[in-house]
């Protein structure tokens, strides 16, 4: 497995950690919403129900047909912060776009894998991955790489991606790739 050790130490280090802690904090908002709706909801029964059975003030004079409206509008309200803070977080995720067409390619190659699990033919999929040279592109990238953090100097890096690239050769070579250049 290649281990990059990555130097954050500048602002703009500072400021990518800060995104991704935002990122994290919204997307926990959005996995949190509806939780805090029902609790809120729970609340709002309990505190309605010991205001029938006490009768010391009217904390909520509310009928059924309102308090039906008040769980559609928390219900309503806890789904469209939820969406809200997830589309936010996608759209600020430093990481998304980091490599926009390696991310599409990922994409493409997890919606293969979905496909395999649903009962796609997966010699379709093994000719369509090797027809699309996907592993030699790979091989490639990760020699290029490679020869980059070993030009300045980052030998541990080097090293660790010599190493992907040879699994990748073998990957290559497997499927019928065979001649790579190192």
């Amino acid at each position: 497995m290649t281990a990059m050790h990555l130097n954050s130490t500048d602002a703009r280090g500072r400021a990518l950690r800060a995104l991704r802690l935002t990122v994290r904090a919204l997307r926990l908002v959005g996995d949190h919403a509806g939780n805090v709706g029902i609790s809120a909801l729970l609340a709002a029964v309990i505190a309605w129900m010991v205001n029938d059975v006490v009768e010391f003030t009217t904390v909520l004079n509310v009928t059924s047909g309102k308090a039906i409206l008040l769980i559609l509008a928390t219900w309503g309200a806890a789904r469209l912060i939820e969406a809200a803070a997830y589309d936010v977080a996608d759209w600020i995720d430093p990481d998304s776009r980091d490599g926009g067409d390696l991310w599409d390619a990922t994409t493409a190659f997890r919606d293969s894998v979905e496909d395999i699990t649903n009962g796609a033919d997966y010699d379709d999929i093994r000719l369509a991955l090797q027809a699309s040279l996907a592993l030699p592109a790979l091989h490639e990238l990760t020699v290029q790489l490679r020869n980059a953090y070993a030009q300045d100097g980052e030998m541990e890096e080097a090293s660790a991606l010599s190493d992907t690239a040879a699994l990748v050769r073998a990957a290559a070579e497997s499927m019928g790739h065979h001649g790579l250049s190192e």
